[in-house]
């Protein structure tokens, strides 16, 4: 898949810098970075999804949750 994308002339410059420090492609260390955020994304959503059942275990926070399995 491709896809196109606009960005700020700081942002590109920025891109361009770090994918060069990176000995990387433009397009790698977008699709890199992208693959980040997609994993936080995904980790965020299940979560919430399952902060209900932790809830209701008393596990209020992850604070908790560590101190539950230390």
């Amino acid at each position: 898949m491709s896809i196109t994308v606009d960005l700020p002339d700081e942002l590109s410059a920025d891109l361009a810098r770090c994918a060069q420090r990176a000995g990387q492609t433009a397009e790698q260390f977008a699709a890199d970075a992208l693959r980040r955020q997609l994993a936080i994304q995904s980790f965020r959503d299940t979560k919430e999804r399952l902060a209900p059942y932790g809830e209701s275990s008393g596990l209020g926070n992850d604070d908790d949750a560590l101190a539950a399995l230390s």
